[in-house]
C-alpha cells in the first residue's frame, strides 16, 4: 500500500470514529440529516484501501503452498515447516484485518440506518433487563409464561401513535423463551442414550394502557391457565379461531360488539397465533408469531448515493401501522362501554 492509500484509510478511520460518536448521540431528525451531509460530503465511498493487506495475503498464501510442495519431499525440513507455519498465522492474520475493518463500516451502516428507522416509527429506546421485565410481564399477562427453561425480552422500544380520536403510548418487543426436554434414543448397540434439547421460540407483540376493558382474554391457542368462564359471541367465524375468557360474561358481551368481532378475525388474518390479553389493571397485551418490527436495508455506507437515498426514504413499517391502527379501532368501539 502507497502513502497516499495509508493516508486515506487513516482519514476514514477517523471518521468512521466520528460518525460512530455522532450516530450514537442522535435523538432526532436535524441531528440525523447533519450526520447524512457529513456522509455525502466525505466525497468518497466509506470503504478502506485493502490492497496492501491483499498483496501480503496473496504472498502468504504462495509461500505457504510452495512450502507445503517442498515438504510433500522433504518431511524433515524444519526451517520449511517453520516458514510454511508463519505463512499459514500471516494469511489468518491478514484475512482477520480485512473482515474487521469491512464488519466495522457493515456495523455503522446498520446503526445509521436503524435510527432512522427508530426516528421514521417515533420510536425511543427504552433500557430493560430481558429476564427481570420478562418475569414482571408475567405477573399481568399469561403470554410470558410460555417456557419451562428461561423467559427473556431479547428488544423493546418504546412508541407513541397519534390517532384522530385517541391516542397511546406502547412497547413493541421480542419474546423469547426456551423449552427443555429429554429425548431418549437406542444406538444401534442396543445401549440407551438421554439427551437434554432445549428449543428455542419467539413471539413478537405490543403491551400498552387500555383502559375501556378489563380481565378479558382472546386467544387463538392455549398458552397458560385463564380467569373466569368462556364467553362466545354469534360469530361462527370467530369462535372457530378464538377462545374468550373473562370474570364477567356481561364485560365481554360489551366488548364483543359485531363490529369489535369483525376487527379481531381481520386481525387474526393478518398475524398468526394473534392473541389479546387485557388484563385487571387496564393493560393490552397483543402477541403473535410474525415479527411486524422487522426492517432490511438494501445499501450501505460503502454505497454512499444509494444508501442515502434509501435512508432519505420514508422507513415506516406498514405492518406495524395498520396493527396501531387496528388497536385505535377497538378503542374507538371501547370507548363507551363502561
Amino acid at each position: 500500500m502507497d502513502k497516499q492509500g495509508a493516508s486515506s484509510n487513516q482519514q476514514l478511520q477517523l471518521f468512521l470514529k466520528s460518525l460512530e460518536n455522532k450516530i450514537a448521540m442522535a435523538r432526532n431528525r436535524v441531528e440525523l440529516n447533519a450526520i447524512l451531509q457529513k456522509v455525502e460530503s466525505f466525497g468518497r465511498p466509506l470503504k478502506y484501501d485493502n490492497s496492501g493487506y491483499w498483496y501480503s495475503l496473496f504472498a502468504a498464501l504462495f509461500i505457504a503452498g510452495i512450502s507445503f510442495f517442498y515438504l510433500n519431499y522433504n518431511p524433515q525440513t524444519p526451517v520449511v515447516m517453520w516458514l510454511m507455519g508463519l505463512s499459514g498465522i500471516t494469511v489468518l492474520v491478514f484475512a482477520g484485518l480485512i473482515f474487521m475493518r469491512r464488519n466495522k463500516i457493515s456495523s455503522l451502516s446498520d446503526a445509521l440506518y436503524q435510527r432512522d428507522v427508530y426516528l421514521d416509527n417515533n420510536w425511543q429506546d427504552a433500557p430493560f433487563h430481558g429476564k427481570r421485565l420478562a418475569a414482571e410481564l408475567a405477573q399481568r399477562f399469561n403470554e410470558f409464561k410460555r417456557g419451562n427453561h428461561l423467559r427473556e425480552i431479547q428488544w423493546l422500544v418504546k412508541g407513541h401513535y397519534q390517532g384522530q380520536e385517541h391516542q397511546f403510548d406502547y412497547h413493541a418487543y421480542t419474546f423469547h423463551y426456551v423449552d427443555r426436554r429429554r429425548v431418549s434414543s437406542t444406538d444401534s448397540k442396543g445401549r440407551h442414550r438421554t439427551r437434554t434439547v432445549y428449543d428455542h421460540h419467539y413471539r413478537y407483540g405490543l403491551y400498552l394502557p387500555f383502559n375501556f376493558v378489563r380481565s378479558i382474554t382472546i386467544s387463538s391457542s392455549w398458552f397458560g391457565s385463564f380467569f373466569g368462564s368462556t364467553y362466545k359471541p354469534a360469530s361462527t367465524e370467530f369462535n372457530r379461531h378464538f377462545k374468550v375468557n373473562a370474570q364477567s360474561e356481561m364485560a365481554a358481551a360489551k366488548f364483543l360488539k359485531p363490529a369489535v368481532v369483525v376487527e379481531i378475525e381481520d386481525m387474526g388474518k393478518e398475524l398468526k397465533g394473534l392473541n389479546l390479553e387485557f388484563s385487571s389493571d387496564g393493560q393490552l397485551c397483543m402477541s403473535f408469531t410474525p415479527n411486524i418490527c422487522k426492517w432490511q436495508r438494501q445499501h450501505g455506507l460503502d454505497e454512499p448515493a444509494e444508501f442515502l437515498d434509501e435512508i432519505k426514504q420514508n422507513q415506516k413499517i406498514p405492518l406495524l401501522q395498520q396493527t396501531l391502527e387496528r388497536i385505535h379501532t377497538l378503542m374507538r368501539h371501547s370507548d363507551n362501554n363502561f
